[in-house]
């Protein structure tokens, strides 16, 4: 035979008459019970606009139904850092996934430097400097607006005189585009070099004539903080025309300048 017993209220303490045949006896009285029913309201989905109940007292209430959330969830994906190979989290739709941890970001945060040609001041990327720390390359000394300069080859060096008489010698790229204009010049110490300028009048470094420890004649060129850019030797080959072969950079390139004449009988001085 059933019996009724009495409980408290979970909530407010009240009593609730509960019988013991009951499967799932009251936890809480019809006040509380009210109450509480009244804290819940329906939202719509973020994606499908689906039914979602939700209760004033959560701290973050759900934005999508389950369905979506599941569906999101599945757009994630791990990939290694290009870097140190750490694996990244990244989403299906980012049109730019990460290329690299956050670590790797911070010990090689963007950077400022001086374009050693015009002297302007450009940024190199957290890219940039991996790339070069993976191949084992100096970082970039020229802005991106002095490498694509550069980057049209063969360059010409023209012989010219200025409006007050002086003689310069210009270089051109393939595009016709001023790069550089030297100058011969003769320090307070009497030494003579040849001094470099970019096209903005920046001086880029100087060229000096020297001889090997066995008496061999070449020419080194140096920035202005002192350090070498570049050496550059005459060449005579068996067969062939005489070159300059000038070797520098971190990369150690090679390019070679031969004395060349236009149609007009002008000469100048083409480098590749």
């Amino acid at each position: 035979m059933a019996e009724w017993y009495d409980k408290s209220c979970e909530d407010c303490g009240a009593t609730i008459h509960v019988c013991t045949d009951w499967s799932n006896p009251p936890r809480f009285c019809k006040n509380c019970k009210a109450a509480r029913a009244a804290k819940w309201y329906d939202k719509a989905c973020e994606d499908c606009g689906a039914t979602i109940r939700v209760c004033v007292d959560w701290d973050n209430p759900p934005r999508f139904c389950k369905s979506c959330k599941a569906a999101r969830a599945g757009k994630w994906y791990e990939k290694p850092c290009e870097a140190c190979g750490r694996a990244i989290r990244a989403n299906r739709d980012w049109d730019c996934p990460p290329k690299f941890c956050e670590s790797c970001k911070s010990a090689y945060a963007s950077k400022h430097a001086t374009c050693e040609h015009c002297g302007s001041s450009f940024v190199i990327p957290t890219g940039t400097q991996i790339k070069c720390m993976q191949n084992g390359w100096e970082l970039p000394r020229k802005c991106l607006n002095c490498r694509e300069l550069f980057r049209h080859r063969p360059f010409k060096t023209v012989r010219e005189t200025t409006l007050l008489g002086t003689t310069v010698f210009r270089t051109y790229n393939s595009l016709g585009q001023l790069i550089a204009e030297s100058q011969d010049e003769t320090t307070i110490f009497g030494q003579e070099r040849r001094r470099h300028q970019s096209q903005t009048g920046n001086t880029t470094g100087h060229t000096y004539a020297k001889k090997t420890l066995f008496g061999a004649d070449y020419r080194e060129t140096v920035r202005p903080d002192g350090s070498v850019k570049s050496r550059s030797v005459e060449r005579t080959p068996l067969f062939g025309k005489k070159y300059t072969e000038s070797t520098g950079g971190s990369s150690e390139t090679k390019h070679e300048t031969t004395t060349e004449t236009t149609w007009t009988g002008k000469k100048y001085r083409k480098t590749e």
